[in-house]
C-alpha cells in the first residue's frame, strides 16, 4: 500500500525466497548481473533500485558504470551454516527489540538462504574493503542507516556515503537495527523518505 503509486518489480535472488542458486557458490556481483539482464529483458532503461541490508551490496554494485563491473573483482566465498546464521541474528536486535514474530520471519529467511560451509566474513570483508568505486557510482542515491546497526557503525557508513557525488540524502534512523526495512522505526522513515527521492531525481 505504501508503494501502490509505483511498478515494482520483486526480483529473487540466489538463495532467496524461492531461487536455491546454480549449486555453486555465488556472490552480490552474480547477483547483480542477473538483476541488470533482467530489467533488460523486460526493456527497463530506467529505474530504481530498493534494497536492505545485503541487497544493498547489490544496488552499489548494479549502480556502477559497464568498464567497473569486471569479473577481477569479484570475490568467491562459502555460504555459512545455520549455526553462523543463528548467531549473526543479534544484528537486527533479536526478539527482544523487534517482537518474536519478526525475528522468526528473518532468522528463518537467513537460515534458508544460507545452509553451506562458513564463509559468511570473507564475503562481508570482501564486500566491505573494495576501495576505489564510490566516487563511479554517478547515480542520485539515498542512504539510510540505523543509529543502533551493531554490523556497521553509523559514523562508518556516513563516512562511505560521502564519497557518493550524488548523494541526495543520508539519514540516520534513530533507534534503527540493521534490518531497517523490517522494523520500526526504518519502516516509516523509508515509507516518507523514498517517495520523496523519487519525485524530485526522477
Amino acid at each position: 500500500i505504501r508503494y501502490s503509486l509505483y511498478n515494482l518489480i520483486s526480483i529473487d535472488a540466489h538463495g532467496h525466497e524461492e531461487t536455491t542458486g546454480r549449486g555453486e557458490d555465488f556472490t552480490f556481483w552474480d547477483t547483480a548481473s542477473d538483476s541488470l539482464q533482467l530489467l533488460s529483458k523486460l526493456g527497463l532503461d530506467e529505474f530504481y533500485v530498493l534494497e536492505t541490508t545485503q541487497g544493498g551490496f547489490t544496488a552499489f554494485r548494479m549502480a556502477l558504470p559497464e568498464p567497473y563491473r569486471s569479473r577481477d573483482t569479484w570475490c568467491e566465498t562459502k555460504v555459512p551454516s545455520d549455526e553462523a546464521m543463528l548467531a549473526g541474528a543479534a544484528s537486527f536486535g533479536g526478539p527482544a527489540r523487534v517482537g518474536e514474530k519478526v525475528y522468526e520471519k528473518i532468522k528463518q529467511m537467513w537460515i534458508k538462504r544460507y545452509a553451506e560451509p562458513e564463509g559468511y566474513d570473507p564475503a562481508f570483508n570482501c564486500l566491505l574493503n573494495r576501495d576505489g568505486i564510490d566516487d563511479k557510482i554517478n547515480v542520485p542515491t539515498l542512504v539510510l542507516h540505523g543509529a543502533e546497526d551493531p554490523v556497521i557503525p553509523a559514523e562508518e557508513a556516513k563516512q562511505w556515503s560521502s564519497k557518493l557525488p550524488k548523494l541526495w540524502k543520508f539519514e540516520i534512523v534513530e533507534r534503527g537495527v540493521h534490518h531497517l526495512s523490517l522494523t520500526e522505526p526504518g519502516d516509516e522513515i523509508a515509507a516518507q523518505l523514498v517517495p520523496q527521492f523519487i519525485k524530485e531525481t526522477l
